[in-house]
């Protein structure tokens, strides 16, 4: 853990930073989603107009609207260098009121070429506030316990709106927005299993790679940019820039990779921090939702969903809404839920989960996973005839293999299969050698069977009369006793 300060935990907010804050501010309480605003990119983000937009998930009518209004903004400036500052319609009019006072006619192909939308996000941060309820204070202690600033509490209003199963165009995902690389350095990130999108495993993995950051740049503002930029980045920032001062490297470092949103991404966790802890003064009262405390218990083997579900008379729905990083081949079947894994469930103070996790029926819990079934791609097969084969969709090979065109495969590429693997044989394995003090119900509870099927599967006569060391077989097919 850090072994910051109280005082090192406070953000740094220097006065350069207050434009670029008040902007950001802005697009969190005033401007709409169907609204963004036309401003300069540059340091104080100055903003020149706003234009309406369609709203999401109109992505496509909405490029083309940004695309246009950006066009006629910069063909105004453009026209005021012709006329050498000397507006002749309204818009022109409008970008002359606000140009700052130190900007120069020769200045006006530069912010033209400045020119950037900012969609705004008034309804999503209030949407984020609402949904931070479930999540808020578990994140405010673990930020606490790893010394991490408190404001970082605002993090995911930046990065997810609050929104657990969020994906980027980038593959970063959940609460946090972890890409699977940095993901895997802190988490279980596989086709399985998914950690980064469930909210409380992934706050204690941001809290732990927040404090490590701070460990190496000895610096928050730093530390919170290289969560946007990578440690790596922001260490080859103060190289060159020769100092460690954050609004030096803002302004002075032209990284390649150093945007926009690198550039903005601290003024913009301040700004959200700042209306986070005054919602009420932008939103007025917030029905914030109701704090979700899941109990944990570790499962010892490999469990079906299903299994799960029966035994512990709780719906699939249920179960997903707490474990939302388990795949969708645990939730259809083809997979099993991992031995090891920290199940999160209701919390029930009726409930003695440990125990009822301990009586999951041995008959239908296993040692190993349930395997994947692989295709070796042989010269002159096509994706759809393999899909045939098997009795796939094509979509659904592709998405579980990655493949955005069906027509670029090659022989020996090995293809996972959207299909189950054979069982493996379950812990309690296909017999039962009676003991001691041994009931047919008993047995039949235990390992999930009926006492009718047990009676049935054994020719039983007398369900009463067991003998110890007697053989029963679980499942059929197995030897009688």
């Amino acid at each position: 853990m850090s072994t910051a300060g109280a005082s090192e935990r406070v953000l740094p907010r220097p006065a350069e930073l207050e434009p670029a804050v008040s902007f950001w501010k802005q697009i969190y309480t005033d401007v709409s989603v169907d609204q963004g605003l036309i401003h300069d990119s540059g340091q104080n983000l100055v903003v020149y107009g706003q234009i309406s937009v369609a709203p999401p998930p109109h992505w496509a009518e909405r490029r083309q609207q940004v695309r246009r209004g950006l066009e006629r903004y910069r063909s105004a400036f453009r026209a005021l260098a012709d006329q050498q500052g000397v507006p002749n319609d309204a818009l022109q009019a409008q970008i002359a009121a606000r140009l700052p006072s130190d900007v120069q006619v020769a200045d006006y192909e530069a912010i033209a070429d400045r020119l950037r939308f900012q969609g705004g996000l008034k309804e999503r941060f209030y949407e984020g506030l609402v949904r931070s309820g479930q999540w808020r204070a578990h994140i405010q202690a673990v930020l606490a316990a790893y010394d991490v600033p408190e404001a970082l509490v605002a993090l995911p209003h930046v990065e997810s709106s609050f929104n657990a199963v969020a994906r980027s165009h980038a593959g970063a995902a959940g609460l946090w927005q972890f890409t699977s690389g940095t993901g895997r350095e802190y988490m279980r990130v596989d086709p399985v299993l998914d950690e980064r999108l469930d909210p409380w495993l992934s706050t204690e993995a941001a809290a732990q790679l927040l404090s490590h950051n701070y460990a190496q740049l000895n610096s928050w503002p730093l530390a919170i940019t290289a969560y946007n930029h990578g440690l790596n980045g922001m260490r080859r920032a103060v190289r060159d820039v020769g100092t460690s001062d954050y609004v030096a490297i803002r302004d002075r470092y032209k990284g390649a990779r150093f945007g926009f949103a690198s550039r903005n991404f601290y003024p913009s966790l301040l700004a959200a921090a700042e209306v986070d802890q005054n919602a009420e003064q932008y939103f007025g009262p917030i029905p914030y939702a109701d704090p979700v405390v899941p109990i944990r218990v570790t499962l010892d083997y490999y469990a079906p969903i299903d299994v799960l579900a029966k035994s512990l008379g709780l719906s699939k729905a249920e179960l997903q809404a707490l474990n939302p990083g388990l795949g969708p081949s645990i939730w259809d079947g083809r997979k099993f839920v991992p031995s090891g894994y920290a199940l999160a469930l209701p919390a029930d103070p009726q409930v003695d989960w440990v125990a009822a996790v301990d009586a999951l029926p041995l008959s239908q819990v296993y040692r190993d996973q349930r395997p994947s079934i692989e295709h070796v791609i042989a010269s002159g097969e096509t994706l759809s005839g393999i899909a045939t084969r098997y009795g796939v969709g094509v979509q659904a090979l592709m998405a579980a293999n990655g493949v955005s065109n069906a027509n670029r495969i090659r022989a020996g590429q090995r293809l996972r299969l959207p299909t189950a693997g054979a069982m493996p044989t379950p812990v309690g394995g296909a017999m039962y050698v009676v003991r001691p003090g041994d009931t047919l119900d008993a047995i039949a509870a235990r390992h999930g069977v009926s006492v009718g099927e047990l009676a049935q599967l054994n020719a039983l006569d007398d369900p009463n009369r067991l003998r110890v060391g007697q053989e029963l077989a679980l499942v059929e097919g197995s030897a009688g006793p």
